[in-house]
C-alpha cells in the first residue's frame, strides 16, 4: 500500500525534474547556439546594420529637411506676392472710387448747366416770340391805321 501511496509524489516530483529539464535544455539550445557562432561577428554583423538603417534613416532626414525649407520658401514668395496683390487691388479700387466720385460731380455739374441752358434756350425762344408779336403789332399798326 505504500508503494500506492508514494507512486503519487514520485510522479509529481517527475514531472518537476522533466520540467526543469525542458527548461534546461531549451537555454542550453540558445546558448549553444550563440557559443558556434563567435559573438564579436554577431556583434559586428548587429552593428553593420544598424549603422546602414541609421545612415538611410539620416538621409531621409535630410530629404524631408531641405523639402521643408523649399515649402517654407514657396510660402513666402506665395505669401508676398499674395500681400503685392492685394496692395494693387486696394490701389484700384482707390482710383475706382475717385473715378466714380469725378463723374458723379461731372453729372452732377452737367445736370446744372443743362438746367441753366434750357431755361436760357426757354427765356430765348419766348423773348423771341414777344419781339415777333410786338413787331407784328406794329407793323399792322402802321399799316392799318
Amino acid at each position: 500500500m505504500e508503494n500506492q501511496n508514494n507512486l503519487p509524489m514520485e510522479q509529481d516530483s517527475q514531472k518537476k525534474a522533466g520540467l526543469v529539464q525542458k527548461s534546461k535544455d531549451f537555454l542550453d539550445s540558445a546558448v549553444s547556439s550563440l557559443k558556434g557562432q563567435d559573438l564579436n561577428a554577431l556583434v559586428e554583423q548587429y552593428t553593420q546594420e544598424v549603422t546602414v538603417v541609421l545612415e538611410g534613416m539620416s538621409e531621409d532626414l535630410n530629404t524631408l529637411q531641405q523639402q521643408g525649407q523649399e515649402l517654407s520658401a514657396r510660402l513666402t514668395i506665395l505669401e508676398e506676392n499674395s500681400r503685392g496683390k492685394e496692395k494693387q487691388t486696394d490701389q484700384t479700387i482707390k482710383d475706382l472710387k475717385k473715378q466714380v466720385e469725378t463723374l458723379a460731380k461731372k453729372n452732377e455739374d452737367s445736370k446744372k448747366k443743362g438746367t441753366v441752358t434750357s431755361v436760357l434756350t426757354q427765356v430765348t425762344w419766348i423773348t423771341g416770340i414777344l419781339a415777333g408779336a410786338w413787331v407784328l403789332t406794329t407793323v399792322l399798326k402802321l399799316w392799318g391805321g
